[in-house]
């Protein structure tokens, strides 16, 4: 739900004041509602990553031209483009080249959420334009016979590149109107700075500002510009819905050096961007969105800005060889299937959900390896011990070889998870007596990329239960090594390293 556009009361007074006037109420009450209002927001899911619809457009453009490309050479040759003379040829090969270098220089990649269908058509036929008037000027010079031809396939090819980009805009404009481009934010502060920022972003769909959490703001429930106010930061930290926000705005003045440096290290244990915003004297809030304003006007203090390229890459790296492991693992898979149903009563797969990306709860799945148990999946994860009364015999055998984690490659292709990555824990994972998340104040960072089959901290002996703080610590420093050098070389060098690290295992408990 947007809060952003709901109907601002006038309120005036101190920047804390609720933008609905209300009477203080006990506090009790007041936590209450507080608790209820974070159980009921909601942000949109199903959502388009803006960067990544940009990408995919630019490769659609591309290999759309080079079609085009394709049936102008063979119309202009005649069906003989072997035969024909390079210069009748050259002024294609030129579109071809032109038209997508200048559409990426008029920015018609950068999915704005907001821009009319008009200007990005406008655009798409001042860029193919000015590559088509160069290929018929070239054909002038190179192909003088052939540039009625040429200027033919000119025109043709402006005109279906431009009909591509009206197309385009149909679909963004409606995802935009789905709330389905927004990104989701909330705000640290309920400050002068977070109501102009509301303001801006309201009617504009770019943004969804799900609410506002600040530690100063205890008296009762409120709502700053329509944006409900959630709690303290404590609140934040433990919200379910955080695994929905993509980012972190702290509206506090950076004047307040104390107060942002305390928040900041409170912020810094969560794996989401946190961006501290920068004091905005002088803006138009009727033309400029939040959007706008975070992108432009706020520090990254914490977290990683995503690189589509590497994303890119790693989900291909996932498919491909994923792919390939899974039909080969398919006969294995139903032999221990036969063998885990004929030896225990219970379903074949043990199904528990993890922590993912960004912290979303995930269903990992794994071959059955103990005694079947209905209440095992209430409460905290109780891990399991050497000699574990509760591990069947052949559940044994697929614990000490990693075959009970072959189904999680349907994890993989299902996007939940990647081959390489930190391993997928429990919520609420207890490591000697205590929950493992409070033991390591980085450990929320291992959720900035997605868990994988195996990681970097397997292949270097830290695998299985953690039973002790510095087991935790060695486990997370190995998966923050990994984050902060992954590429796709290092992927498959930890695969290739997995085989042999978990054959001369003989000290962990699996």
């Amino acid at each position: 739900m947007d809060f952003s556009n709901s109907t601002q009361s006038k309120a005036t007074g101190p920047a804390n004041d609720t933008s609905e006037v209300q009477r203080p109420v006990i506090g009790n009450k007041a936590a209450k509602t507080r608790a209820d209002m974070r159980a009921q927001a909601r942000a949109p899911q199903n959502r388009v990553n803006r960067k990544a619809l940009g990408h995919i457009l630019q490769s659609v453009d591309i290999f759309v031209t080079l079609i085009l490309a394709a049936a102008g050479s063979y119309a202009l040759s005649g069906g003989q483009v072997a035969d024909v003379a390079a210069g009748e040829l050259l002024p294609v090969l030129i579109f071809a080249v032109l038209a997508p270098v200048t559409m990426m220089m008029l920015r018609l990649y950068k999915v704005e959420p907001r821009e009319m269908a008009a200007f990005r058509m406008m655009r798409a036929f001042i860029a193919t334009g000015l590559a088509g008037s160069a290929a018929i000027g070239l054909a002038m010079l190179t192909a003088p016979r052939a540039t009625d031809l040429v200027a033919m396939f000119a025109v043709t090819a402006v005109g279906a590149l431009t009909l591509l980009h009206v197309i385009y805009a149909g679909f963004i404009a409606h995802w935009a109107k789905a709330g389905r481009l927004a990104r989701n934010v909330v705000l640290v502060g309920a400050t002068p700075n977070a109501r102009k920022l509301i303001k801006a972003n309201a009617g504009s769909g770019t943004v969804n500002v799900v609410g506002i959490f600040d530690d100063r703001k205890s008296r009762s429930p409120s709502a700053l510009g329509g944006a409900p106010y959630l709690g303290d930061t404590n609140d934040l930290l433990s919200w379910p819905l955080l695994h929905e926000v993509d980012r972190i705005i702290l509206t506090v003045t950076p004047k307040a050096e104390q107060r942002v440096q305390m928040l900041l290290a409170k912020l810094r244990t969560l794996p989401h961007s946190v961006c501290l915003l920068l004091d905005l004297d002088q803006f138009d809030p009727a033309a400029t969105s939040l959007d706008d304003i975070v992108g432009v006007q706020a520090a990254r203090m914490s977290g990683e800005e995503e690189k589509f390229g590497h994303l890119l890459a790693k989900r291909l790296q996932d498919m491909v060889i994923g792919s390939v492991m899974f039909v080969a693992a398919l006969p294995v898979m139903a032999l221990i299937a036969l063998a885990v149903k004929l030896t225990s009563p219970g379903p074949v797969l043990f199904r528990q959900v993890r922590e993912g990306f960004n912290g979303r709860p995930i269903e990992v799945l794994k071959f059955r390896t103990m005694r079947h148990d209905p209440k095992s999946t209430v409460g905290p994860v109780r891990q399991v011990e050497r000699d574990d009364p509760r591990v069947t015999a052949v559940g044994k055998f697929l614990r000490l070889s990693s075959l009970d984690e072959l189904p999680q490659l349907w994890n993989v292709l299902t996007g939940e998870m990647s081959l390489v990555g930190p391993r997928p824990h429990a919520p609420s994972m207890r490591t000697g007596g205590a929950e493992t998340a409070s033991l390591v104040s980085e450990y929320a960072h291992r959720h900035r990329v997605k868990p994988g089959l195996t990681g970097w901290a397997q292949v270097n002996g830290s695998r299985g239960p953690l039973h002790t703080p510095e087991a935790a610590r060695e486990r997370i420093r190995w998966d923050l090594a990994y984050i902060a050098k992954s590429n796709f070389w290092f992927d498959l060098w930890i695969m290739i390293r997995t085989l042999p690290a978990l054959m001369g295992d003989k000290i962990n408990i699996r």
